[in-house]
């Protein structure tokens, strides 16, 4: 049942937001922001990476990262004061996040190819962390 929503909330986040992206070397970046205070930044080296930012709510950051190729970060946010840290090196990482409450935090990290990170927190101030080195690494980490 996990996997099955964490696959949904991917599939709403990356093709359901109706974003205009922005081309480079063939990778894209799509960013929307509707509160106040809300913070994006990041930088992309190589080619056909992907990055989606949505965020909703207020004073939430998000810095995103990725160098190498087809790489794919989707971050989400919804409520308020949320972070979210994702830095991506080397090749087809894929990276989630969503959040939705407030207070949350979290910081992924893949130097690799083929790794794949979930995250998912929900309620308030939950904290995750997740490391991922060489290739076919799988996290998911689902907090209330």
């Amino acid at each position: 049942m996990i996997p099955k929503f964490f696959s949904v909330s991917i599939v709403a986040l990356s093709i359901g937001l109706g974003m205009t992206p922005a081309f480079a070397g063939g990778s894209t970046v799509n960013i929307e922001q509707y509160g106040f205070g809300n913070g994006a930044g990041g930088s992309q080296r190589g080619y056909h990476n992907r990055m989606t930012i949505y965020q909703d709510g207020t004073r939430n950051n998000v810095i995103s990262n990725q160098y190498g190729s087809r790489n794919r970060a989707v971050i989400g946010q919804n409520g308020s004061r949320n972070s979210a840290d994702t830095y991506q090196r080397g090749s087809r990482n894929i990276v989630g996040v969503g959040q939705f409450g407030s207070g949350h935090s979290v910081i992924t990290t893949q130097d690799g190819s083929g790794n794949a990170i979930g995250v998912i927190q929900g309620g308030r101030n939950n904290r995750a962390t997740a490391t991922q080195v060489g290739a076919g690494n799988v996290s998911v980490i689902v907090q209330d």
